[in-house]
C-alpha cells in the first residue's frame, strides 16, 4: 500500500483550475479500487491518498493521470508500507496490502 502525500508547488491561485478535474480523477481511482481514501489537507495546500497495494511502475503510470502532475502544479511524497494491523472498522485494509 501507498501513502500520497501531495503538496501544491504552485501558490494555489495557480492549483484552482485543476482542482475539479483532479477530484475526478480521484473519485474514478476511488470507484475502481485503486484508491482507499483520500481527502484535502486542513491546511487547503494538498491532500492525502491512501493507494492500494501494486507494483510501483503501476502507480506512477497511475499518478501520471492527474492534472496536478500534468500542470506541474503539485508534487507527490510516496511512502509504500504493510499494512499488519488496523482497528475493526479498517480490517480490510488488511487484504488490501
Amino acid at each position: 500500500m501507498y501513502i500520497l502525500n501531495i503538496s501544491y508547488s504552485q501558490a494555489p491561485a495557480a492549483v484552482q483550475p485543476y482542482i475539479p478535474s483532479h477530484g475526478a480523477w480521484v473519485k474514478q481511482h476511488i470507484d475502481d479500487g485503486s484508491f482507499l481514501f483520500a481527502g484535502p489537507k486542513k491546511s487547503g495546500l494538498g491532500g492525502m491518498i491512501l493507494a492500494s497495494a501494486m507494483p510501483k511502475p503501476a502507480l506512477l503510470a497511475l499518478l501520471a493521470g492527474d492534472s496536478y502532475v500534468q500542470a506541474d502544479v503539485a508534487d507527490y511524497q510516496i511512502a509504500e508500507f504493510d499494512c499488519k494491523i488496523a482497528a475493526r472498522t479498517l480490517e480490510s485494509l488488511l487484504s488490501a496490502a
